[in-house]
């Protein structure tokens, strides 16, 4: 299977990242989730949802970015479809994470 390289988008507050997050790409990932977030001064999503390689180093920077949005009294929220490896990755290290960008449901 062919690696794909990493890409991010940025739209209504969401950065969509794709392809595989290595040790080359978590530069680009740290800087665009500073940028989108404004220094984490305002919410960002990050959907991982259409990631195909989240190593320890990838999920350190998420780990970061979350605590730093907490510590700025900010929403950072990740996001991973089931299934997908993010999702996995996720699940396993305990990090806070939605299956979708949509809001929940009311109960």
């Amino acid at each position: 299977m062919l690696e794909r390289p990493f890409s991010s988008s940025y739209a209504d507050g969401v950065l969509t990242l794709g392809g595989s997050i290595d040790e080359y790409a978590v530069a680009a990932l740290r800087s665009a989730i500073r940028e989108h977030s404004e220094e984490h001064r305002r919410p960002l999503a990050v959907d991982l949802t259409d990631v195909d390689f989240l190593p320890s180093v990838a999920v350190g920077v998420l780990a970061t970015g979350l605590k730093d949005s907490e510590a700025a009294g900010t929403d950072f929220t990740l996001v991973a479809a089931p299934r997908s490896i993010a999702h996995r990755v996720l699940f396993i290290t305990g990090m806070p994470y939605r299956e979708s960008l949509e809001p929940a449901e009311p109960a």
